[in-house]
């Protein structure tokens, strides 16, 4: 962040006059954070992607993820008895998991912050914290839980109610890769998930089988709520959700049969969804 808040204070910082006159108006209406929690946002983004004044900026952002109850911002969401607007709470998370311009590095007021944002129904904090929770275990610190099966929960959540589809690709990879596969391996086919075929050994990739030591957990195998979550961002022009999909009904899997018609269908559409 340093390098590139050096970079960008070589450049002109160019605004029309159209947009200053905006920028200037929400500065007003924010009242230096005693103001409508949408004109202090816009304030904070001011300021942290402009003026790079950072520090002030996560200020801002802290101001309008908690305000006291009587707040009468019309953006803004009951959250534990306080109001929240969400997005400043997932830009001062953000911050805090980067320490972006030398602002305070917290793994764990990261986590929390995307969690109060998610539960004020920002889908992309519910994304960051279901990624938070598939860390490896201790790996973010003691305070930041290691939790499969509410990780699952919020990315159903946010591929079902904020059509969001890597989020639907995410849990589907989930939930057909099984428990003997490694996290990282690539190309699982089902009956290496399933165990009826031994898991293929290949050119420059390590061990694809998962390590007896390894303290990450599994979901059980579910191919065809993997096939409707594939579907759905398919359907959302989602590439790699096509691929997969033809994938699938290339070799078929439990309770999906093979189809060369269904494959070359989603083939189709991948190839078409690239081209674009």
């Amino acid at each position: 962040y340093d390098l590139m808040d050096q970079i960008v204070n070589d450049l002109p910082s160019v605004i029309d006059d159209e947009s200053k006159q905006q920028v200037e108006e929400y500065i007003r209406s924010c009242n230096n954070g005693k103001g409508p929690m949408v004109a202090c946002f816009s304030t904070a983004e001011y300021l942290s992607l402009f003026l790079r004044k950072h520090g002030d900026a996560a200020d801002l952002y802290h101001n309008t993820c908690f305000r006291p109850a009587k707040d009468k911002s019309p953006n803004g969401v009951d959250v534990d008895g306080t109001k929240a607007y969400p997005p400043s709470c997932f830009n001062l998370a953000q911050m805090r998991m980067t320490g972006k311009g030398r602002t305070k590095f917290s793994r764990s007021e990261g986590y929390q912050l995307f969690d109060r944002a998610c539960r004020g129904g920002h889908g992309g904090a519910c994304y960051m914290q279901a990624k938070m929770l598939l860390s490896y275990p201790g790996s973010l610190g003691d305070e930041v839980p290691y939790d499969v099966n509410k990780a699952a929960d919020l990315l159903k959540y946010v591929c079902q109610e904020k059509e969001d589809s890597v989020s639907c690709f995410t849990l589907a990879t989930m939930l057909l890769r099984g428990d003997r596969v490694n996290s990282e391996a690539d190309n699982v086919s089902p009956e290496e998930a399933r165990g009826t075929k031994e898991l293929q050994n290949r050119a420059n990739e390590r061990s694809r089988e998962k390590r007896s030591t390894d303290e990450r957990s599994s979901l059980k195998r579910d191919p065809l709520f993997a096939e409707k979550l594939l579907q759905q961002g398919c359907s959302r022009g989602h590439a790699p959700s096509c691929y997969n999909l033809a994938v699938m009904y290339t070799q078929g899997d439990e309770g999906i049969e093979q189809s060369d018609e269904k494959a070359n269908e989603y083939q189709a559409k991948t190839e078409e969804l690239v081209k674009r």
